[in-house]
């Protein structure tokens, strides 16, 4: 029996907008316990960390001491532990344990979770999935909700599910160890609910849709200013945190960056001019293509003024030919799930 032929693009990404997909978030899992796991949490995070209730989740940046993006992570707080995993980058669990050594921190167990795997379900359907783990209405896991659940499988084995996404559909985020089971039970119901897994192309396109942040390979040298990632800090904060001290002494974003919409086939090129009037006002800073559909979808850092929507200006293909780009409001799609009613 031959097995059926991997999912194009178009098919992962429509998976997330009608159904539901499935992939493996983050790079870096680390837990912390511990009396004193809030202060290293504090110093480390640039969100404000002082009075995050247990049973959440959120989204915060790291920043280096220069203030420019180190990498966005996730932030689940339970009663007695809390789980951070970076998106991008590895060595999470160094830089806290380094983060603990500075502020002269004892009482706080910092684990590298490499015996927990981390697995995310996002779209229309993926409510049905999460609901199955749950032993209360799935209506009570409300977004940036966290709860302990008890994994299918023979040994019982305790997971942590999170009501956390990244492509404006309903998402979640289950934390289970290695060898549970979990991932594999997450896929099947996937396959039953006619979705499948998504790979790192369909959650490009469908991340850029609702400007959902892409770091740090394609925010890279972005201040969060420009990057319009200011929802991920805590400003104003008189405490000390890392990159604290040069983010608040940082300058005014002089560009900013703005979806940009081409038609078919004229996707410009990554790192080429974006012009208005003949000046050159900015560059394209992130393609986001997708087979079949009827426009091209792009980030474009552009100087102040210009980084606002309803303007046409001309970008440049990668053979040089000029395209026309209209700047656009996010999010560029209706995603279905805000339609749908949860537990429907």
């Amino acid at each position: 029996m031959t097995s059926a032929p991997p999912a194009t693009v178009a098919e992962q990404y429509a998976y997330l907008r009608t159904t539901v997909g499935v992939y493996t978030p983050g790079v870096s899992l680390v837990a912390l316990g511990g009396l004193e796991r809030g202060e290293v949490l504090s110093r480390a995070l640039a969100r404000d960390s002082e009075y995050v209730e247990p049973d959440t989740a959120r989204e915060s940046l790291i920043l280096d001491e220069d203030a420019t993006v180190w990498d966005a992570v996730a932030h689940i707080e339970l009663d007695d532990t809390s789980w951070l995993f970076s998106h991008s980058r590895d060595g999470l669990a160094g830089l806290l344990e380094r983060t603990a050594a500075d502020a002269g921190v004892q009482d706080v167990e910092i684990t590298d979770a490499a015996d927990h795997v981390t697995i995310a379900f996002e779209g229309p359907k993926s409510w049905q999935i999460a609901a199955d783990l749950l032993d209360f209405e799935i209506s009570s896991l409300v977004l940036h909700g966290a709860t302990t659940v008890r994994l299918p499988g023979e040994n019982g084995a305790e997971g942590v599910l999170a009501r956390i996404g990244t492509t404006g559909e309903y998402g979640y985020l289950l934390l289970a160890p290695a060898g549970s089971g979990a991932a594999e039970w997450v896929a099947a119901r996937a396959a039953e609910l006619a979705g499948g897994p998504v790979g790192t192309e369909a959650l490009l396109r469908a991340r850029t849709e609702v400007r959902h942040p892409q770091i740090p390979a394609q925010s890279e040298g972005l201040t969060v200013r420009e990057a319009g990632l200011e929802w991920l800090v805590s400003w104003g904060r008189e405490d000390e945190f890392r990159g604290g001290e040069a983010l608040a002494a940082a300058e005014d974003a002089e560009r900013g960056l703005i979806t940009v919409l081409a038609a078919a086939g004229q996707a410009p090129a990554v790192g080429s001019p974006v012009e208005a009037g003949g000046q050159e006002v900015g560059i394209v800073h992130l393609v986001a293509p997708l087979a079949g559909t009827d426009q091209e979808l792009a980030l474009a850092l552009l100087r102040k003024p210009f980084d606002v929507p309803g303007l046409d200006l001309t970008g440049r293909t990668a053979d040089g030919a000029a395209v026309t780009l209209r700047t656009a409001a996010s999010p560029v799609i209706i995603p279905q799930s805000w339609n749908e009613r949860l537990g429907a």
